[in-house]
Formats: C-alpha cells, sequence, structure tokens
C-alpha cells in the first residue's frame, strides 16, 4: 500500500475513533431514547403505521444528536486548537465528522430494521425497504444542514439556529392544516389529486421514488462536506 495513503487512512480511522469515544458521553442518553422509542412503537404496532413510526422517530433524534454531541466534545476539549499542532488537515477533520454521521445513521437504520422485524414478528404491520429509507432521506438533508452551520456559527449560537431550522417546518405544516381544515370546501382539490396519485403508487415505484429522493440527498450531504471543509478552512481556530 502506498505510503501517503496508508498515513491517510490511520490518520482518518485515528479521527473517526475520536468522535466515537466522545460519543460515550452521550451513549446513555441514546440507550434511554431507543428503549423509550422502540417501547412506544412495540405498543402501537398493530396500528396502520405499525410502529414505524415511532423507530423513524427514534432514527432520526439520535442522528441528529451526534453532530452537535461531537461538535460540543470537541469545543469542550478545546480540540480546534489542539488538533492544530497535528499533521492533521482541517479537510480530513471535517470528513472524519461526516464519516461518523453516517456511521450512526447505518447503525439507526439497523435498529430500525431490527426493531421492525420483531414487530413483525409478534403481529405487527411491516413496514418494509419503503420504510427504511424515510429516516435515512431525512436525517441526511438535516445533518447537511446543521453541519455547516455548527462550523460557522459554533454549537452554541447553533443550538438555536438548529432549533428553528427544525421548528419551522412543523409550524408550516400546522399551519397549513389549520388553514385547509378552515375552509368549507376542505383542502383542495389540487392537494387531494397529490396524496391519491402518490397512495396510488404501487410498492415498486414508491421505493424507486424513495431511492431517487435518497440519491439526491446523497448529493445534498456531499455538498454539504465541501461547504463545511471550506467554512472550516477560513476559520480562526
Amino acid at each position: 500500500m502506498d505510503v501517503h495513503l496508508e498515513r491517510g487512512l490511520s490518520i482518518m480511522k485515528g479521527l473517526i475513533t475520536k468522535d466515537l469515544l466522545g460519543l460515550k458521553q452521550v451513549a446513555l442518553t441514546m440507550g434511554v431514547l431507543m428503549v423509550f422509542y422502540l417501547f412506544l412503537g412495540f405498543m402501537s404496532m398493530k396500528d396502520a403505521s405499525g410502529g414505524m413510526m415511532y423507530l423513524s422517530i427514534m432514527a432520526l433524534v439520535i442522528n441528529i444528536m451526534v453532530p452537535l454531541s461531537c461538535a460540543g466534545y470537541d469545543e469542550q476539549c478545546g480540540w480546534d486548537q489542539f488538533g492544530a499542532s497535528f499533521p492533521v488537515s482541517r479537510g480530513q477533520i471535517v470528513l472524519s465528522r461526516y464519516i461518523v454521521n453516517l456511521l450512526v445513521i447505518c447503525f439507526t437504520t439497523f435498529v430500525v430494521i431490527v426493531g421492525d422485524m420483531i414487530f413483525a414478528a409478534f403481529g405487527g404491520n411491516p413496514a418494509g425497504v419503503a420504510g427504511y429509507i424515510v429516516p435515512i432521506i431525512v436525517s441526511l438533508v438535516y445533518i447537511s444542514i446543521m453541519n455547516p452551520i455548527i462550523y460557522k456559527f459554533g454549537v452554541q449560537k447553533s443550538r438555536i439556529i438548529v432549533m428553528v431550522v427544525f421548528l419551522l417546518p412543523s409550524i408550516l405544516f400546522f399551519a397549513l392544516s389549520m388553514l385547509l381544515s378552515g375552509r368549507e370546501e376542505g383542502p383542495s382539490s389540487e392537494l387531494v389529486d397529490v396524496i391519491d396519485k402518490i397512495s396510488s403508487l404501487s410498492l415498486a415505484k414508491m421505493i424507486a421514488a424513495e431511492i431517487g429522493v435518497a440519491a439526491l440527498a446523497a448529493i445534498v450531504y456531499a455538498l454539504s462536506l465541501l461547504l463545511s471543509i471550506s467554512i472550516y478552512r477560513k476559520k480562526e481556530l
């Protein structure tokens, strides 16, 4: 193996290990959240969603916790100044963080699949592949938004900004629901048509559509990585 490649892989392994060890601080919280949402999912596994809604929320909450937790741990330990004394590029530092995010998404996806299989074994409604892809897409998009904000403004300011980013879609959705529910004729025919078309898609078309959206989310994630590297390279440590 090329010496430079071997050295680069060794550096990445060390940076990833650093972040994973830092997550030990929130491991108990993540474990409690998993048990809590798995319990809620188990109790509602025979609903239309088959408990998948709670599994998805669990995966999303944990995936979103990771960027802030890792950045908070680095800030607490003064890693930015300490890491600057090592022969590690800022691009490698940012790339390792994005890889850790992906590893956590893979882990939560595995938990979602196992949880869904357990629910199905007890008579629940299995979500299948279509249900597994949605949390991945949402997580990739949210993390793509979060990471550049964290690198630009730091952890403390980012908490407020990220909270607004999270709450805004919920507020808009709630406002839209209230608006539509207040109309005498009900939701617009165009909206109903869109919902009907989505509902009438076959499973194969649904999965194909979700894979297409997931590919777009992956592209957004890659662009977010490049933006974060650019921001971090210009940042004064």
